[in-house]
């Protein structure tokens, strides 16, 4: 038999159910509009990318015209044409960003450990070192074109040279990585700030009772303390910079060897604008430089994650004991 509730359990019942739905809809209110655009933006185009990569696709209606397997899939791998442009561009890329994410991770964090000391004026210091990565990119990058004219830019004026910096692949290639290093360390920058404002101070006050160097301080302490900021900027950067494309687009549209300056997303964008014919075959080209990010990105992941070290730091620290 069912047993009735009591007035108090009954008005409890229901306040609590009051509270899950104003809960519920302040969760709906602020995460909504995210989700909307999350789902509209991302997810949509996630999936649709890699089903018209099995299609033939004009563009001229929501739904993709024939079913053709693997078929772009095949000419990715076995087309002359596709695999001289875009799978050089690729390599193009990958060297780029084996260059550029270093600099963007050491950069910063030697930025942040000097802001980390407090010198005098540090905050100003700070926001002028964060200003450059808030600034649109196309304005920025026709500011560096204007500066580094080959005619009449004040670089060559004022240091008397005559270098076109857009004009050959290798300057195109250095003023294109400037461009990131210039406007891409802000973000990193203020994380890695974050995290050395969080690392336990406890542990130099430690180091420094035990006579460690700031050498030491820093590869046992400083490193440790920061890991987890370390492989998140490692992560965004490294995605972000095989993705190039709009400083390539900006700085170098006018330089003669355009073959040579051209990234994966730039092939993939010239593909699209070329016929709507080969809109399954773009999507095929995106859907392999998505899995070459991910394998790469799963090495880098594997490689930083913790390991369970057992009881090797007690043997350790036992045997140190023993010698001193």
């Amino acid at each position: 038999m069912k047993r009735q509730l009591t007035l108090e359990e009954y008005a409890e019942s229901k306040e609590k159910k009051k509270r899950l739905v104003r809960k519920a809809g302040a969760i709906s209110f602020f995460l909504g509009p995210y989700g909307i655009c999350f789902l509209m933006f991302f997810v949509f185009p996630f999936v649709f990318g890699i089903i018209i990569s099995f299609c033939e696709f004009d563009g001229k209606s929501l739904f993709p015209s024939e079913f053709v397997g693997f078929e772009n899939y095949i000419k990715v791998f076995t087309n002359r044409v596709l695999i001289k442009d875009f799978w050089s561009s690729v390599w193009y890329t990958f060297r780029f960003a084996m260059i550029i994410v270093p600099l963007c991770m050491v950069i910063p964090l030697g930025l942040a450990l000097i802001i980390n000391i407090k010198p005098p004026m540090y905050k100003f210091f700070r926001a002028c070192i964060y200003l450059p990565g808030i600034f649109p990119l196309t304005s920025t990058g026709l500011i560096l074109l204007r500066m580094f004219s080959y005619h009449n830019g004040w670089v060559n004026s004022f240091l008397g040279l005559s270098i076109d910096w857009f004009g050959n692949t290798g300057t195109a290639w250095f003023m294109v990585g400037l461009f990131c290093v210039w406007c891409g360390i802000g973000g990193n920058f203020i994380i890695f700030c974050a995290g050395l404002e969080n690392v336990d101070k406890s542990l130099f006050e430690a180091s420094q009772i035990d006579g460690a160097s700031k050498w030491q301080k820093f590869k046992y302490v400083t490193l440790p303390g920061i890991k987890p900021q370390l492989v998140m900027c490692l992560f965004t950067t490294l995605i972000g910079y095989m993705g190039l494309y709009g400083q390539n687009f900006i700085l170098l549209s006018n330089t003669p060897d355009q073959d040579a300056i051209k990234t994966a997303i730039f092939r993939i964008q010239d593909l699209l604008l070329g016929s709507s014919k080969t809109y399954g075959l773009a999507a095929a080209m995106a859907v392999c430089l998505g899995i070459i990010i991910a394998v790469i990105t799963a090495i880098q992941m594997t490689a930083t994650r913790e390991r369970k070290a057992g009881n090797a730091h007690a043997k350790a620290f036992v045997a140190w004991k023993e010698q001193g």
